[in-house]
């Protein structure tokens, strides 16, 4: 039961995290492998190194009715006291 993928995902997570400590050289040449592609102009080496210096970027969604206009502008909430 549950998600068993999970599990996996950090089997991959963890070995690569002990490469990394372990030989740190072959970090600096894939990093630099990376650098060396985006300086080529290589789109998915730019997308990449910009992802990992600024972060990735928001994802904006707007939902629109049919003609174009905006389905939700705001939301009003309004406080009525009962009468007694």
């Amino acid at each position: 039961m549950g998600n068993n993928n999970a599990a996996k995902g950090k089997m991959f997570y963890d070995q690569l995290r002990k490469i990394a400590v372990q030989e740190p050289t072959k970090l600096r040449e894939v990093a630099e492998g990376l650098f060396e592609a985006a300086r080529a102009m290589e789109p998915w080496a730019v997308k990449e190194l910009i992802d990992r210096l600024d972060g990735k970027a928001v994802q904006q969604t707007e939902l629109t009715g049919a003609e174009g206009a905006p389905l939700l502008s705001g939301i009003q909430v309004t406080f009525i006291k009962p009468n007694e």
